[in-house]
């Protein structure tokens, strides 16, 4: 953060200096590209995946509220030095985001009552993408639970069970394309059904779900019984995530990075798989 005129002033005095100094040696510095030497990784990871979207002003999401963004200072020439400074007016459940018990449950713990230890969990990826190919109602079934743990073993006590339905893929192609809009104008897309819900919190005792999809329930329901189930259980759930395909069924570790916003019902999230 910077006072008041203090990005004009720097970057007055930047600018000229660029021009007196030239390009030379700015084009790694300012190019955003990352180090030329990796950190270390924790031992057994050997990759990373991103699974959140861009916050982007066209966005698709639940309502037509898009978020919004202005540009308060900068931006900074190129080659120069100064305080790039965008401000953003969103929802706390835009793009890829937590929600926190409390988004549906009255008295629910809310973001910040969320513990770290919550928040980094083993990920299962149960794929119903064929099924929601041919059926964009389908929900993540009992018997899916079931026949996931058959090829890759019980589902770990304290995991984070996601739904790929391949609906990520939609995101580039706009808000009916996200939301299945039919003919009709109803909405068609997949998500958990309560059963299976219910069964991995009481008989798993995971510590939230995920969905590719605008919502943990499908776009069918009216009474969104899966957000019901998981709220009253004090779990979270993740929505809007992207990418699941690159993730093995079982053998990676999820980090939510969630914006931790004052009795914030939800929030934007940075999710990343190592494995």
């Amino acid at each position: 953060m910077c006072l008041h005129g203090t990005g004009e002033t720097v970057r007055a005095r930047t600018a000229g200096e660029a021009r007196e100094a030239g390009t030379a040696g700015t084009a790694e510095a300012g190019s955003g590209r990352p180090p030329a030497e990796r950190s270390p990784w924790p031992p057994g990871y050997r990759n990373v995946a991103d699974l959140s979207h861009v916050i982007t002003p066209d966005l698709p999401g639940w309502d037509d509220e898009k978020p919004r963004r202005e540009t308060t200072s900068g931006p900074v020439p190129d080659g120069g030095f100064g305080f790039y400074v965008q401000r953003w007016t969103l929802s706390e459940h835009t793009g890829t985001h937590l929600d926190a018990p409390g988004h549906v449950i009255g008295g629910g713990r809310m973001v910040p009552d969320i513990r770290p230890e919550e928040l980094v969990a083993p990920a299962v990826v149960i794929d119903i993408s064929a099924r929601a190919a041919r059926d964009p109602d389908t929900a993540v079934t009992v018997d899916d639970v079931l026949a996931f743990e058959r090829l890759h073993g019980e589902i770990p006590r304290g995991a984070a069970v996601l739904m790929h339905s391949g609906w990520s893929a939609r995101w580039e192609r706009g808000d009916a394309a996200v939301r299945g809009v039919a003919g009709d104008g109803s909405w068609h897309f997949p998500g958990f059904s309560a059963e299976a819900c219910e069964f991995l919190i009481s008989r798993r005792g995971i510590v939230g779900t995920g969905v590719d999809t605008l919502s943990t329930d499908p776009a069918v329901s009216t009474a969104f019984e899966a957000h019901e189930v998981v709220g009253r259980a004090d779990r979270w759930g993740l929505e809007a995530l992207r990418g699941l395909d690159r993730l093995p069924p079982v053998g990676a570790l999820l980090t939510v990075g969630v914006l931790p916003g004052a009795d914030a019902s939800g929030g934007p999230s940075r999710v990343l798989a190592l494995w």
